[in-house]
């Protein structure tokens, strides 16, 4: 079974990735460090809200690849926040759950996650929700130009 195939054997049965989070409080005083979440398979809502915000960053990369150090602080400064509410909107699945509990997964996050375990969630995140997808729907739609003719009827001379 190919990549493409796998990928589409897990979004028909809807198995959801399973991802290493660090324990809230009452789990840790159990004895429980991490727990396991279940991460979906984004839809096209969760993924629209994701880019939303991404948009809202307005991040300048090649700045940011520089590597100055004050740059790089002022990003993480400017934009940990709306980050991590990106990363929580991945973790989520639904309008409702995502509206009430966005935010304190996104806070969550941001105090008990560790920058690298959230790029790894990130990774995932990004590959589970397949941007190719959605430039393949885009391809398709924009050939069904409705305001073109269409050439499937001929012209005949009249009589």
């Amino acid at each position: 079974m190919n990549k493409v195939e796998a990928h589409a054997a897990d979004a028909l049965t809807d198995s959801r990735l399973l991802v290493n989070i660090p324990a809230p409080w009452i789990f840790r005083v159990l004895g429980k460090k991490t727990i396991k979440y279940p991460v979906p398979f984004p839809t096209g809502q969760t993924l629209a809200r994701m880019a939303r915000l991404f948009t809202r960053l307005d991040l300048d990369l090649k700045e940011l690849r520089a590597g100055d150090m004050g740059t790089t602080l002022a990003c993480i400064g400017n934009s940990t926040v709306a980050v991590s509410r990106i990363i929580a909107y991945g973790m989520l699945r639904g309008t409702l759950a995502s509206r009430l509990l966005n935010r304190p997964l996104a806070w969550y996050l941001r105090c008990y996650m560790d920058m690298k375990t959230m790029a790894e969630l990130t990774q995932i995140l990004v590959l589970l929700s397949s941007p190719e997808a959605f430039m393949n729907i885009i391809t398709s739609v924009s050939t069904l130009n409705m305001m073109a003719p269409t050439m499937s009827q001929t012209k005949e001379k009249g009589s």
